[in-house]
């Protein structure tokens, strides 16, 4: 006889409400000579440690950096303590807001994935602030108030390899933090202090094709035979000059429209198109006779100067783009540039937005003006051609000098 017929209440079974604050489980990563290999809560032995914890259906990941269990258990401590202050919202000294790193991270590649930037910069954003949450996380910091500028500078001393590439790891980390500081997250960015900034290597300023060097380069293209067809060597002069002129990226380049050429009413053509990399927009202005140069070497017809059809996927459009790199490179070899000192000169497609940048700032346009001619921002514009804004000063000091007599 069942419960009902008898007359006695059903028995109702309570479902265990999800927690609001993770719990975090230290476990060890047993050695294969272990001899507690295969239970993974012992944690007395002098293998390495990892935390664990679910959130949103998630199991989330991370090594504590150490082989000393109660170490592990303390940083699995400040961890929850960090999640309950920030499910209770709390405000101390060291908790500015609620607001967890993990979900700033997840709020801020969204906005970016829906800004009209790539779905590889995106991946690229993605990976470096995951490098930094699990930095932040092996010591304790999960609530975004909690990081101090001390924190973004232990993690700058922690960064490998070249210079430049850790300068640009912390200048997209400074931009995520700028976006925090806009929702109201936090209300200084920790990031944006001279202290954590690194300067970009002189060893690797970019060097600027000057003219005779880059006719050098037009003369080389018919130079090719043996290595590339008619309608390439066409091409590559083509872009040669578009690339010069406009300071375009080689994607930007190579993948462009000839609708996005429009003779204006004094005779100049305006070009203007959103940059591939970033999103930013891109204006220019070109001269009819450069114009007529490159629709001459381009397809004759169709909507791309350069390539019959644009590949959909990040793979095929980055191999397009990569076999025209080969080709510079080839024209480079053919060329054997040499500088005003008669050393040899490694000329890349990159080469000839750094000429048009020179050209730009020492005809005296402000460098707001130059960052928006790119596509880039100022900050950008500064730290890459910083020596040439400099000299291109003393310059107009010079001159200002003179005038005054």
């Amino acid at each position: 006889m069942d419960a009902a017929a008898a007359g006695l209440a059903p028995v109702i079974k309570r479902q265990r409400a999800a927690r609001s604050v993770p719990k975090v489980r230290v476990y060890s990563r047993h050695r294969n000579d272990c001899k507690w290999r295969g239970d993974d809560a012992r944690l007395g032995c002098d293998c390495p440690k990892q935390l664990s914890w679910f959130r949103d259906g998630k199991l989330h990941r991370l090594a504590a950096d150490t082989c000393d269990g109660e170490v592990a258990e303390n940083k699995a401590r400040e961890m929850m303590n960090g999640f309950e202050a920030a499910a209770k919202g709390e405000r101390t000294p060291l908790k500015e807001t609620g607001t967890l790193l993990e979900d700033a991270v997840k709020t801020f590649l969204e906005t970016k994935a829906t800004s009209g930037i790539t779905r590889k910069h995106v991946a690229k954003l993605k990976s470096e602030l995951e490098q930094f949450s699990k930095f932040a996380f092996a010591r304790g910091l999960v609530n975004l108030g909690d990081i101090r500028t001390e924190h973004v500078l232990a993690y700058r001393n922690s960064l490998v390899g070249a210079q430049n590439t850790r300068a640009k790891k912390i200048f997209r980390l400074i931009g995520f933090f700028r976006f925090c500081v806009e929702m109201a997250w936090v209300s200084r960015n920790p990031a944006q202090v001279q202290s954590v900034k690194l300067k970009y290597s002189q060893q690797q300023t970019p060097k600027a094709l000057d003219d005779r060097q880059f006719e050098t380069l037009l003369r080389a293209v018919g130079k090719m035979n043996g290595r590339t067809t008619d309608s390439q060597r066409r091409k590559l002069k083509a872009l040669l000059l578009l690339m010069r002129w406009t300071g375009l990226a080689i994607r930007d380049a190579v993948t462009i429209e000839r609708t996005r050429f429009e003779l204006n009413g004094s005779g100049f053509y305006k070009l203007f198109l959103r940059r591939a990399k970033t999103g930013h927009p891109v204006y220019c202005t070109l001269k009819t006779g450069v114009v007529k140069q490159i629709f001459s070497g381009a397809n004759p017809d169709g909507r791309w100067l350069f390539v019959d059809s644009v590949p959909g996927g990040e793979k095929e459009l980055d191999a397009l783009v990569q076999s025209w790199g080969v080709l510079f490179r080839k024209l480079g070899e053919v060329a054997a540039l040499t500088d005003a000192d008669g050393a040899p000169y490694r000329f890349t497609s990159h080469s000839l937005r750094h000429s048009f940048v020179l050209w730009a700032l020492n005809a005296g346009m402000p460098t707001e003006d130059v960052a928006a001619l790119l596509g880039d921002s100022v900050e950008i514009v500064a730290a890459h051609y910083s020596e040439w804004i400099t000299g291109r000063q003393e310059r107009l000091n010079e001159r200002m000098m003179a005038a005054l007599g």
